[in-house]
């Protein structure tokens, strides 16, 4: 008889923990490089300091990690606030939304994306969020992100534009900064 082993699961937890930051920092650099804006030379201080808001002030930003087994697979960073000019109502933006390319297209990936966007709902319910708005700007498979949120209910409110100025660098450079 064959010995099967069990499936192994996505996990899905909040960041909570300035180690948090030292395990998802190779996750964060492969996004920056991957994505549009990989010619802007990355800062590892700005990407501690906006993260560590996740742990700071937990009832307005999140940091949910997807992992596989002890891998990072993905994570979602996003913010709950108020409408511009309104007042009251919350509606939490989803500024990161990275799954890792060794894990896209494959049954753990498409999990982990699942079980992230479960994640960032189930995290605005619980703060009476009116809305989950998704920014989709990094560049990185736009018509399969947009695919896979319009399975998930999601609409579209609009679009995203950009018009790049100045000269562009050719080089990615990592900074201490």
């Amino acid at each position: 008889m064959e010995d099967r082993k069990a499936p192994k699961k996505i996990s899905l937890r909040l960041a909570n923990s300035i180690s948090d930051l030292e395990y998802l920092r190779p996750v964060s650099i492969e996004f920056h490089s991957e994505s549009r804006f990989n010619d802007i030379p990355y800062s590892h201080k700005k990407r501690d300091d906006l993260f560590m808001k996740a742990i700071n002030e937990p009832n307005y930003y999140a940091l949910i990690i997807a992992e596989l087994e002890d891998e990072p697979v993905g994570f979602i960073f996003c913010t709950a606030g108020e409408y511009l000019v309104g007042y009251k109502d919350l509606i939490t933006t989803v500024y990161s939304f990275y799954v890792r390319k060794k894990f896209r297209g494959t049954l753990a990936g498409g999990k982990a994306a699942v079980r992230l966007l479960a994640g960032v709902v189930k995290w605005s319910e619980a703060r009476d969020v009116r809305e989950v708005m998704i920014h989709v700007t990094s560049g990185i498979d736009v018509q399969r992100t947009d695919r896979f949120l319009r399975r998930a209910k999601f609409g579209v409110i609009g679009a995203n534009y950009s018009l790049r100025l100045g000269t562009q660098k050719t080089t990615q450079e990592v900074t201490e900064e």
